[in-house]
């Protein structure tokens, strides 16, 4: 955790093996809310807001990330800026493994991620989705 950071962890959460949480400038928080299962070897790196809702599931290898690099051609890649949007994921969502939600991303209430689903854009409630870039499949009934 870098200065500023702050983390807000709600009743029974439940963090499996190896689940990396990276807190970095500017002003990092992670707010993750009641009965929430977080799989094995997740990264969530965060350096503005990463919201989870109650009773989310979140499965195994899975990377929540709320910031990325400009990738202008007359600067070296290393000393791009970062460009940082939220993330909010909502309640009762499931996240399937090896899924990655990028920046800027607000998942609706009662939507599933298919597994190794890439999510850039904003998925509406109840919303089932999948593949890379994630797309809408069907709703959940």
């Amino acid at each position: 955790m870098s200065d500023n950071a702050k983390c807000t962890f709600g009743d029974n959460l439940r963090l499996l093996e190896n689940v990396f949480i990276q807190l970095t400038k500017p002003e990092p928080k992670l707010i993750v809310g009641n009965d929430v299962a977080i799989g094995r070897n997740t990264i969530i790196s965060c350096k503005k807001l990463i919201k989870i809702g109650n009773y989310v599931r979140i499965g195994s290898f899975v990377q929540i990330i709320d910031h990325n690099h400009s990738f202008s051609k007359n600067e070296l890649i290393m000393n791009q800026e970062a460009i940082i949007k939220e993330v909010v994921i909502g309640e009762d969502v499931w996240v399937g493994s090896g899924a990655k939600i990028l920046k800027g991303v607000e998942i609706g209430r009662g939507a599933i991620i298919g597994a190794n689903a890439v999510v850039t854009k904003n998925i509406p409630e109840n919303a089932i989705v999948g593949g890379v870039p994630a797309r809408i499949i069907k709703y959940r009934l």
